[in-house]
């Protein structure tokens, strides 16, 4: 998995219904609406590392199947 710009990783989260909130400096903490998997985001940088990334697409992965499940 390669380094992706920020802008296509905030759209992947908003996409997905996550929500964000502040985090410290310049993190965002973005949360699914069911509020059961969360990850933070370095926005202040151009791109998102690879392992970032993974993270992303785990709670993503994560809500869709536990989340929807219940709801």
């Amino acid at each position: 998995m390669a380094p992706a710009p920020t802008r296509e990783v905030v759209k992947q989260l908003k996409k997905a219904g996550f929500t964000k909130r502040d985090g410290k400096g310049s993190h965002t903490i973005w949360t699914c609406k069911h509020g059961r998997y969360s990850v933070s985001v370095d926005t202040g940088h151009r791109t998102i590392s690879p392992g970032v990334r993974r993270q992303i697409d785990t709670a993503i992965n994560e809500c869709d199947t536990n989340c929807k499940k219940e709801g």
